[in-house]
């Protein structure tokens, strides 16, 4: 377990260097992680909310080494999330089926697809910013057959990210994934 701690750290902190917003708090957070005399991570600190359907699923934040995106990951790693800091990109084991779905971003929009190849693409804007308070509200406006959508970003005021919610396909609910602790 002590090398699974080891590399977890590694993992973590090697990606999150990379990152654009990492906060000594982060860092402060994992080292108490792996210096404990408890062979646990602390989940519950570091754990996001993923609302899918009326179910909520808890995730971790892991940082792949050489990537620029968070994975959101439950557990077992059967569901994952990631996100590239403006998008979530790829959802897998949420839907029903295990189906696993990429969102790509084109010159006009999104590209929603999975392992049987593409579902949809929809007609989306830029994000905008808007004041709510103290937070700041990125919305993404999107067209699609079946209707519109807003894929939205919310970030308080200390730039910590309190809300994600993503389309991940259009036959579904949006997800909603929020921190259970506003500490990244």
């Amino acid at each position: 377990m002590k090398i699974l701690k080891q590399s977890l750290l590694c993992v973590l902190v090697l990606g999150g260097l990379q990152a654009c917003s990492f906060r000594s708090t982060q860092l402060d957070l994992i080292m108490t992680a792996f210096n404990g005399t408890e062979d646990l991570v602390p989940f519950d600190e570091l754990a996001w909310t993923l609302n899918w359907a009326g179910n909520d699923v808890s995730l971790i934040p892991a940082f792949p080494a050489g990537m620029s995106l968070t994975d959101f990951m439950n557990r077992d790693g059967t569901v994952i999330v990631s996100f590239d800091g403006w998008q979530v990109v790829r959802a897998d084991g949420v839907l029903p089926d295990e189906l696993n779905i990429a969102i790509v971003e084109t010159e006009t929009g999104l590209e929603y697809s999975s392992e049987a190849g593409l579902i949809t693409t929809h007609i989306c804007a830029e994000f905008a910013s808007i004041l709510e308070g103290q937070t700041t509200v990125w919305s993404q406006n999107c067209d699609s057959a079946g209707g519109s959508y807003t894929n939205e970003i919310r970030v308080n005021a200390t730039g910590s990210i309190t809300l994600l919610r993503f389309l991940i396909h259009p036959e579904y609910p949006m997800l909603t994934l929020t921190p259970n602790n506003l500490i990244f």
